[in-house]
């Protein structure tokens, strides 16, 4: 079935197995830029991506 990741208003459709963060470097994202969520709870990076799950990620904003 697979598992899907929103980014900012892009919706894709990604394999299940790898991390978060691998999904996320396929995809030529920088998974350091976000945080990531699945059913409302913020989770690590490295967590595997497993079959249909539905993960958003919110663009980390830092700076002074």
């Amino acid at each position: 079935m697979g598992a899907k990741i929103s980014i900012g208003s892009n919706e894709y459709e990604i394999v299940c197995g790898p991390t978060i963060g691998d999904a996320v470097r396929s995809l030529d994202y920088v998974p350091d830029a976000f945080v990531f969520m699945i059913n409302e709870r913020v989770v690590p990076m490295d967590t595997p991506v497993s079959d249909g799950a539905v993960i958003k990620a919110v663009r980390v904003a830092s700076g002074g």
